[in-house]
């Protein structure tokens, strides 16, 4: 069953057709922030998953896998800038897309400011030791000296900044990645399986479980090549394959780093090595000795790479919604000669800006960065959890002919289950302490908040949420007139 197709309308479009696999893939890549993920998001896990860090990454990469794979299959059949909220509405019905669209417009946004912060809490760590600087404050100067990087990044052409997050995204792999192997062959000697053994865990299996939370934090951002579906050359191949593939060749990394962390920092010793202050930038000292400066601008890197794909995913979707009606008009507007969605994006750097001042100042930027992680992870779980009954559901109910078991009932099924363990022990089996809490009841209430709107646009409005299945833009196997000029479809 095709999406509907949406009555001719005029709307401003985006640089259609422009870039091909490799940026649409360092999308995808460069939001997942490897380099900063190891060093901070999965550092996060360390508290709870001990030595067996290893083994709640993989599960993590495992259940993520599991979702992307469902995100490809919905990818493959209408590209959209509107992504994840565009095909929960054609496969579980527009109310569904809507929420999804909700979430979203939650945790997107939030992953600007929660790099700032960590930006600035990592320069500060740096000026304070390295340099001598011991102003408390300075933070918010390093997280404003980002936002100014990310907005020109993201403010002119999509070429540009999806060129710059090949070259940010294949640096920061390339230094971490040669520092994982070098710990590991300066350790031959002691290598074995004990990081994938739950018994190393803060209690067993609860502590590779709770550990899991974070390290899903790291993979967020795999769906991100998804609102580049109008922008991407052959998005039905390009996105599909750039999901899944950041997803797996990423995880994999992630499996490798945490695996020669343990050995690298000492097996006994690694608890506290790993949640002492800034551990890989310290692990460059010892196995690199001034080669720590390396691995400092590879995460200094990796932060900027993440947030340019963060605005560029964000602004998309709001972009999208302001053309289903859904958002402020002003925010569907692109910009004359470089076709971004530059309202969204001045509005976007503006708001990520504002909110990690008001944390850091608040809770301070170490705070305000666990606060936001917490209640991103959250809001992102109940949506891939969603995306992936929406693909059983598409394609059992509207494409028979097509059903995978494998592709489309097993795998986003072990997904929607994998990630139902994160959600227990957040709130069950290990609730965080406030103010960290906060973020849990937030996130209750703005799902809920989300669930209340949709009924009440599906009874008064529903063709708005109509609107939001219908295909704007034809990718170009069906209609290659050429970039930038495919018309709305009739």
């Amino acid at each position: 069953m095709e999406a509907a197709r949406v009555p001719a309308r005029t709307f401003d479009h985006l640089r259609e057709h422009s870039i091909g696999l490799p940026q649409v893939l360092f999308q995808s890549i460069t939001h997942m922030a490897p380099g900063a993920a190891v060093a901070y998001s999965i550092y996060i896990s360390v508290p709870f998953s001990r030595q067996a860090l290893a083994l709640s990454v993989l599960l993590a990469l495992v259940a993520c896998l599991c979702a992307a794979v469902a995100i490809g299959q919905l990818a493959r059949l209408e590209p959209s800038a509107g992504g994840l909220y565009a095909y929960a509405a054609r496969s579980l019905g527009p109310p569904a897309g809507f929420i999804v669209a909700w979430l979203f417009i939650l945790f997107e946004p939030l992953v600007a400011p929660f790099l700032y912060l960590e930006f600035g809490w990592a320069m500060r760590e740096v000026m304070g030791s390295e340099a001598g600087w011991h102003y408390t404050g300075q933070w918010w100067i390093w997280a404003t000296l980002m936002t100014v990087i990310v907005f020109l990044l993201t403010y002119r052409d999509i070429r540009l900044s999806t060129t710059a997050g090949v070259i940010l995204g294949a640096f920061e792999i390339a230094v971490f990645g040669a520092l994982a192997i070098w710990m590991l062959l300066s350790n031959t000697g002691d290598l074995n399986l004990a990081p994938f053994n739950p018994n190393h865990a803060l209690g067993g299996w609860s502590g590779v479980f709770r550990g899991m939370v974070f390290a899903i934090l790291a993979f967020i951002g795999f769906e991100a090549a998804a609102p580049l579906g109008e922008e991407a050359r052959n998005p039905r191949r390009t996105v599909p394959i750039a999901v899944v593939g950041s997803a797996l060749a990423i995880g994999l990394f992630y499996v490798l780093t945490a695996y020669a962390w343990v050995f690298g920092a000492g097996f006994d010793n690694f608890v506290n090595q790993a949640t002492g202050a800034d551990p890989w930038r310290n692990l460059g000292k010892v196995f690199w000795s001034t080669g720590w400066i390396v691995v400092f601008l590879a995460i200094c890197n990796s932060i900027a790479a993440n947030s340019n794909a963060a605005v560029n995913a964000a602004t998309r979707v709001f972009y999208a919604l302001a053309r289903n009606r859904l958002a402020p008009a002003p925010l569907g507007r692109t910009h004359p000669r470089f076709k971004t969605p530059h309202v969204a994006i001045i509005w976007m750097s503006a708001f990520a800006l504002v909110l990690s001042f008001l944390l850091g100042w608040k809770w301070g930027p170490l705070v305000g960065f666990a606060f936001i992680a917490t209640l991103a992870v959250i809001v992102v779980v109940v949506v891939y959890i969603l995306i992936c009954l929406g693909c059983i559901w598409h394609y059992w109910t509207k494409r028979r002919a097509e059903f995978n078991p494998l592709l489309h009932f097993v795998l986003p099924a072990a997904g929607a289950v994998l990630f139902f363990f994160p959600l227990y022990y957040e709130y069950v089996k290990f609730p965080p302490t406030y103010p960290i809490k906060y973020a849990n009841w937030i996130a209750i209430g703005w799902v809920a908040a989300g669930v209340v709107l949709a009924i009440w646009l599906w009874a008064t409005e529903p063709e708005r949420l109509r609107d939001m299945e219908r295909v704007y833009v034809e990718d170009e196997t069906v209609a290659p007139e050429g970039v930038g000029a495919a018309p709305a479809v009739t």
